[in-house]
Order: structure tokens, then C-alpha cells, then sequence
């Protein structure tokens, strides 16, 4: 667990001035404005890493956050959270409509574009961080699931496991499947936003082109260990022709063969230098991302990373220890 910021930690008349000053230090990419006196103010912050998400909890007395266009511009991000909100009412403004977050609900807030969000009196979230690259969700679908993710039925499973999660995170962070539940948790997110965003006006119509293509890929990726993926199995789980799968990849300008090989790779060099994986060798590392083939698995590797798997991870562990 990192501690990112106490304020027990600085004497009560420097509160408010001191988180604020570290939280801009840190590029936050917002405004931060807190409501309380200086002796009042409470910001209590803590993260855990599960691979490629990061799980947090925080306290925080009134305030309110705001992320502007200037920041948009300064500072980019592709963080995207989804968050159960803690003690208070939070107002929740973006992508053009205000939210009212309750006590003990969950929504999806992207960080990177503008909003305005925050609360009066001692609240606090409980979240999960996520990359909405790594992610594969669009901006449009992040945008359309916002203010419906209890129409889901996903809903009160991922809202029960972010809380759970956070009950164990101490424990859950040292774990060698830590990574492993990380990439569960993205799989699922995706799965929540793709069907919040489906269930707004029109329900029961076909699945809008954008979210089919999104929904496609979000099958593979959870399928890429998978060695005898194919393109016939993927359109028939998605319930639509292999014709129609060409044509919907090839409208978002995506061979399906060679991102399917792209990911695996990603996945792999990702896993090389997890340390939640250090026991594993080269050759198990390629089955775990569906390459039958060791050898073919570490060309591909390094035409695409410009060296081979081996040296891939002797650079990260060289990185890790400076001076043996």
C-alpha cells in the first residue's frame, strides 16, 4: 500500500494550504478548491497496484474538484474510474448533465475530459483506476453508460466487488495473482460500460456499430490465452456473421488477425515484467497468451519490440537493481 497523501500529517493551520499545494504538484490536472478551514480540512489518500489497475481509497472533507479545458490541454490523460461513493452527496458534472451521486453507489468519472465534481462535509470513494486505452472503451461509450450503470444487471456485482476488493487490498497487493485479478477487473469494467451504454433510449434495438465493435474485442481480449481462438467462434459468440464481423473490424480500420496478435504480445510483454510473474519461464509466458509456439512467439516479439523476450525482461530487472 502507498500512502499517497495524509493530512494528519501537517500541523492543523497548514492543512488546507499543504494539500492543495502537493495535490497541484503532483499534475493532478484539475483545480482543487477545499471548503473547511485549514484545521478542518481532511485528505486522506491510499493506493494499491493490481497489475495494471490501481485500486484507492480516499477521505476527504468539502471540496470540489474541476478539470478545464486549459488542463485538457496541459496535462492529457486516458484514466478513467470507476468510483462507490462514501459519506456524502457528491455533485458529479460532465458530458454536459449533472449527476447526483449517492452514498453507496457507483459511477464511471473520466479524468480526462473536463468536469466538475465534489461535496460537502467528510466523504470519500472507493475506486478503480484504469487506462481507458488498455481499457479499449471509447470516449462515446464512457459518455453513455455515464449516469446508468444501475440500469445494468452487471451493476451490483462490480459495486460489490470493488468494496471487497478494498477489504483485502493490504493482503490481495502481495499476492502473486494480484496482476491476474488486475486484468479480471478491466474485463469486467469494460463489460459494465458496454452494457450501461446499451440500455439508454431504444433498448432492445440492435446493438449500436460502435459498442458491437467494442463488445467484439472485449471477447477476445478475455479469450487471448485461448491458442484456438477463431474468427468463426468469435462472430458466433457475438451473434452476428463472419461477413459482418469483417466489415464491422473493418470499419473501425482493424485487421482482427493481427490485433489479436498485437494484444497477445502487449499481454506478454506486460507479464515479462511483472514481478508477479517472475517465476514463469519464456515459453510459458507465450502459452499463457496463446502462442503455441515458443520460437514463433519470440520473433514476433522482436520485430514488433525490437528485442527479444529474454532481453525484454533482463532491462526491467537491470532497471530494478542499478548497482548489481
Amino acid at each position: 500500500m502507498a500512502v499517497l497523501i495524509d493530512s494528519e500529517y501537517f500541523a492543523p493551520a497548514d492543512r488546507r494550504e499543504a494539500v492543495t499545494a502537493i495535490l497541484q504538484e503532483a499534475d493532478l490536472g484539475a483545480n482543487l478548491q477545499m471548503w473547511d478551514s485549514p484545521a478542518e480540512v481532511v485528505s486522506r489518500h491510499q493506493s494499491w497496484m493490481l497489475g495494471p489497475i490501481a485500486l484507492t481509497r480516499s477521505e476527504v472533507s468539502g471540496h470540489q474538484v474541476r478539470r478545464t479545458r486549459r488542463h485538457e490541454r496541459s496535462t492529457p490523460s486516458d484514466i478513467l474510474t470507476v468510483t462507490v461513493q462514501n459519506g456524502q452527496l457528491r455533485r458529479h458534472e460532465q458530458f454536459g448533465a449533472q449527476t447526483l451521486i449517492e452514498p453507496g453507489a457507483c459511477e464511471v468519472i473520466d479524468l480526462a475530459t473536463t468536469f466538475a465534481s465534489g461535496w460537502q462535509g467528510l466523504g470519500g470513494t472507493l475506486c478503480l483506476q484504469l487506462s481507458r486505452q488498455r481499457l479499449g472503451i471509447s470516449v462515446e461509450t464512457v459518455a453513455a453508460a455515464h449516469g446508468r450503470l444501475a440500469a445494468s444487471p452487471l451493476y451490483p456485482m462490480v459495486k460489490a466487488q470493488i468494496q471487497h476488493l478494498v477489504e483485502i487490498a493490504d493482503q490481495l497487493e502481495a499476492d502473486p495473482g494480484a496482476a491476474s485479478v488486475g486484468e479480471s477487473c478491466l474485463e469486467m469494467v469494460r463489460a459494465l460500460l458496454i452494457s450501461a451504454a446499451g440500455r439508454g433510449p431504444g433498448d432492445g434495438a440492435a446493438i449500436p456499430e460502435q459498442l458491437l465493435i467494442e463488445q467484439i474485442l472485449g471477447y477476445v481480449r478475455t479469450r487471448l490465452s485461448d491458442s484456438t481462438l477463431k474468427i468463426p467462434d468469435i462472430a458466433a459468440a457475438n451473434n452476428i456473421s463472419v461477413r459482418h464481423l469483417y466489415k464491422v473490424c473493418a470499419q473501425s480500420g482493424i485487421s482482427l488477425e493481427q490485433w489479436i496478435i498485437e494484444q497477445r504480445l502487449v499481454r506478454a510483454r506486460d507479464m515479462l515484467i511483472d514481478r508477479g510473474y517472475a517465476h514463469r519461464s519464456i515459453g510459458s509466458v507465450a502459452g499463457a497468451v496463446g502462442f503455441r509456439d515458443a520460437a514463433h512467439f519470440t520473433r514476433r516479439f522482436r520485430e514488433t519490440f525490437g528485442m527479444t523476450p529474454r532481453d525484454w525482461r533482463r532491462s526491467a530487472t537491470d532497471a530494478d537493481n542499478p548497482l548489481t
